[in-house]
């Protein structure tokens, strides 16, 4: 089987007396309640703040042949690539070149445990994972590379090389059981959830809620502005669509566990004595349904659910 190996696109960069809010304005609509509207979209500005403000590492696409490692370091110095780090901690340039020339040289097992120790400097970008899960692949190990490739996804949601990467590994996987996906009517209605990364999410509430609040000022100005009461009106709304979104994606994330060994059994409850309901191979995806004492429970499409031990899988987060 031939690995199919693309490059990354450029990563995302990092790159007299008016009444108040409350009480009847003079065409006589009912305003909001503005001490706990103005309290509730503050604290879901400063959410947004907080996961935006979050620095991201950007390591960039190399020019070279196809068969070359996807990504090469970035131009940044080490200490701008990962400031928190002080020495003598890991150089994180001088470690993603040492792990694409590992990659290149054919030495993937090297190049994965590189890989590795990048993300434990707390370094996490869709290009690094997107790197990880090609010397994964590589390496033989299909079920981390889909979970490493997932994680990318997670990131870039629209980055087409990963999701052409993706796509080759799971056609190696050896159950034809199909990913947990949003149905086309929920892909299509939720766009915002499921096209955004959770940082592009966090970056939108901020700037809807600063249009809210600049219109909603202007308002003030002009109260008998039909146009400005619907655009406060619809600003709102998008505000707490992409708020309610990210508040999901932050304490209600989907989880997916991705099987790890080359086969296991699926448990009818979480112990290893437990009548086995069915088999599972390595690359399958399963939506995760319960977490108990170091027990998973699965569910597959049709379904089914079966018990599995958490150390058999990856589960990864979106």
């Amino acid at each position: 089987m031939t690995l199919l190996i693309r490059r990354a696109r450029n990563p995302l960069p990092i790159s007299g007396n008016r009444p108040g809010l409350t009480g009847t304005a003079r065409d006589g609509s009912s305003r909001l309640p503005g001490r706990v509207l103005s309290v509730m979209l503050l604290l879901l500005a400063v959410m947004a703040v907080q996961s935006s403000g979050a620095q991201e590492v950007v390591l960039q696409d190399p020019d070279g042949p196809e068969a070359a490692p996807p990504l090469a370091v970035s131009q940044e110095t080490p200490e701008d690539l990962a400031p928190a780090i002080s020495p003598p901690a890991v150089d994180p340039g001088e470690t993603f070149v040492n792990a694409n020339a590992a990659y290149e040289a054919g030495s993937s097992r090297e190049a994965v445990a590189l890989y590795l120790a990048l993300l434990e400097t707390g370094i996490e970008t869709g290009e690094l994972y997107f790197n990880l899960g090609n010397a994964y692949l590589r390496n033989g190990e299909l079920g981390r590379s889909i979970a490493a490739y997932r994680r990318s996804q997670a990131l870039l949601p629209r980055n087409e090389d990963v999701r052409a990467n993706l796509a080759f590994a799971r056609r190696s996987a050896k159950d034809a059981i199909l990913p947990p996906t949003p149905t086309a009517v929920l892909s299509t209605l939720l766009f915002w959830h499921y096209g955004l990364s959770r940082s592009e999410l966090a970056t939108t509430v901020l700037v809807l809620n600063l249009l809210f609040w600049g219109v909603l000022a202007l308002r003030l100005l002009r109260p008998g502005s039909e146009i400005l009461r619907w655009l406060t009106f619809g600003l709102l709304l998008l505000v707490l669509a992409t708020a309610a979104s990210l508040a999901a994606r932050y304490f209600f994330p989907s989880r997916t566990a991705v099987v790890i060994p080359q086969e296991i059994d699926a448990h009818n409850g979480p112990d290893a004595e437990a009548v086995v309901r069915f088999k599972l191979h390595a690359g399958t995806e399963l939506a995760v349904r319960d977490q108990r004492q170091g027990w998973l429970r699965v569910a597959l499409p049709d379904g089914q659910q079966g018990w599995i031990e958490e150390s058999w899988a990856e589960v990864v987060e979106r």
